[in-house]
């Protein structure tokens, strides 16, 4: 197909009106079979092209003059410092005689990729962040349930000894009263139950001292009984915290997972332009 013109000069006047009304940031080189004769470069590529600057015979505009086709080339960013495609196009008179050609170059969004994967491997890495602070959420939550396990069996077993000390208080109530009879019966003796009454005083007095260690020991364990509870309840509050936590960074993982795929979107949306 061959793309004729009246003239370079004609084509050039139009160039204004092509790069007004095409959707895209262009840079348009126009030359005749020797040289470049007009230059108009992008607001953001440019290849920086004189007038009269000569053709160079390796690159696509002379080969589309010599091998009068249309050529396409991505070029990378080695050799401009960004990445373009490039179309470089053979022009005819209207006898069709090659007259000069017009090489039309379109920035690729290459910084569009960029950020796209920038973001795609910061998510990554928050990603995994957030799965190491979820796995410590749940493994905290594991804790604090075997805490509070063992904080319901400590409780358990202080009521056991509270059982254990009712018991000994009895005993020694009884060990009192039995004291409090032997000094009676002693008291009845006379002389002869001197002795007796000794050992009964004695008894008496161990049974006493024994409730009052007893009564000692039973504040003791409603002290520790109190403040097991209060283990407890912190510890279920601690538990539902966690697992709360665990179910909160479960759905901001979910989220960003989601932002990931649109990042891969938006990468594949950026390789097409």
């Amino acid at each position: 197909m061959m793309n004729k013109i009246d003239s370079l000069n004609g084509l050039m006047s139009m160039v204004h009106i092509i790069k007004a009304a095409v959707p895209a940031d262009l840079s348009i080189a126009i030359c005749d079979l020797e040289k470049f004769i007009a230059y108009f470069p992008g607001e953001t590529i440019n290849l920086n092209i004189q007038v009269n600057q000569p053709l160079n015979p390796q690159e696509p505009l002379s080969v589309a003059l010599r091998e009068n086709k249309s050529l396409r080339s991505d070029v990378p960013a080695d050799f401009y410092g960004f990445e373009f495609t490039g179309t470089a196009t053979p022009l005819h008179d209207p006898s069709g005689k090659v007259i000069g050609g017009i090489a039309v170059q379109i920035r690729r969004q290459t910084e569009l990729r960029s950020i796209a994967d920038q973001i795609s491997i910061s998510l990554t890495q928050a990603n995994e962040q957030i799965n190491s602070i979820a796995n410590g959420s749940n493994s905290l939550a594991e804790f604090s349930q075997e805490l509070l396990t063992q904080s319901h069996q400590a409780g358990e077993d202080v009521n056991r000894t509270t059982e254990v000390l009712s018991i000994i208080k009895r005993v020694a109530d009884q060990t009192n009263l039995l004291g409090l009879n032997a000094a009676i019966e002693a008291a009845r003796a006379g002389e002869k139950g001197k002795g007796f009454e000794v050992v009964a005083n004695e008894i008496r007095k161990f049974s006493k001292e024994t409730v009052a260690s007893t009564a000692k020991i039973n504040d003791t364990m409603d002290q520790i009984k109190k403040a097991t509870n209060l283990i407890g309840v912190s510890i279920e509050k601690i538990a539902g915290i966690g697992q709360e936590q665990a179910a909160s960074i479960q759905h901001t993982s979910t989220f960003i997972e989601e932002i990931q795929e649109m990042s891969k979107r938006l990468n594949q949306f950026a390789n097409k332009l």
